[in-house]
Formats: C-alpha cells, structure tokens, sequence
C-alpha cells in the first residue's frame, strides 16, 4: 500500500516539475536571435558599395521567418560576400517555436497588439541589422497553446530600432 501511494506521488511530482516551455521563454529565444544578429552585424562590418549597390541592401544579417511545418522557425542569416558585386544569405542559427506555444502574429514597428496592424505570415517576417547595430524595429506575439495563467498565457518581443535592443513583455500591450 505504501509503495502504490509513493509511486503515485512520484508520478504527480513528475508532471508537476517537468519544465514548462512559456511563451515569455519563447520570445526570449527569438530576442537571442536578434540580438545575435545585431552583435554579428557590427562584428562583419559594412559590406562593399558594389556589393550594396548590386544587392539593394546594407544589411549584414537577418532573422526571418519560415513556416515549413505546424511551427515557424526563425533563422539567423549572414550576408556573405560572394564577389565584388555580388553576395548572398548563409544561414547561421535557427529556432523552432515548440508546439505548446502559438506564434500569434507579428507586426512591423514597436507596438501592442491593438496598436498595429498584424500579420499571421510568417513567412513574410524579416528583421534586418545593420553594421551600425541597428534592426528593423518589429514585434512578435506569443500565445500559449493550452490555458494557463493570466501572466503565463501572453508574451511580446519587441526589437527597438535603435541598437537592436530586444524588449520581452509577459503581454500583449
């Protein structure tokens, strides 16, 4: 009888201390990416003027989004020069939004999730940085897929303009 009890215990206490993916741990994840970007940005340097000129950007790194699955992956990407005029995107890092948390939408600038107009597309998302540091600025909704909490359930990263500083919130405003 005392072994029933304990092992039922023990299966209780598993479940309950079993780490718990957030979505405020999701967004700080894909604030990681980001502030990688904009540390890898300044570290690569300005890219050629024949190289900007023929590419149409001065951006030495991105974070994007891709949708290959039930989950958006967002990847980390270097701009590596190719020739004198030419270059081309090179993957760096990557991370996969695990399915306990909704990737609820994202929009462009620095906002709530009322404040601006959203996009659910993820493949359409792209943050660019900059050698001077700086980021496109852009804020990402995170949602837990199962009800929890009130301060669990919602989290927002916003990537501020200036330094590519990364902002999480455990809401949406």
């Amino acid at each position: 009888m005392v072994v029933a009890i304990v092992g039922i215990l023990v299966s209780i206490a598993t479940v309950y201390l079993a780490p718990q993916t957030r979505p405020h741990d999701v967004a700080g994840r894909v604030g990681d990416l980001v502030r990688e970007a904009s540390r890898r940005a300044v570290a690569l340097g300005p890219l050629r003027a024949t190289v900007t000129a023929g590419m149409l950007t001065k951006a030495r790194t991105r974070v994007r989004g891709l949708t290959t699955g039930p989950q958006p992956t967002f990847v980390l990407e270097r701009f590596e020069e190719v020739s004198a005029t030419s270059a081309e995107w090179i993957a760096v890092l990557q991370y996969t939004v695990p399915r306990q948390i909704a990737a609820e939408s994202w929009a462009d600038g620095v906002g709530g999730h009322d404040a601006r107009p959203r996009s659910a597309d993820f493949t359409a998302f792209e943050a660019r940085c900059y050698p001077d540091g700086t980021c496109d600025p852009r804020t990402l909704f995170f949602e837990a897929a199962q009800p929890g909490a009130a301060s669990e359930r919602y989290a927002r990263m916003s990537i501020m303009p200036i330094g590519g500083a990364i902002m999480t919130r455990r809401d949406w405003n």
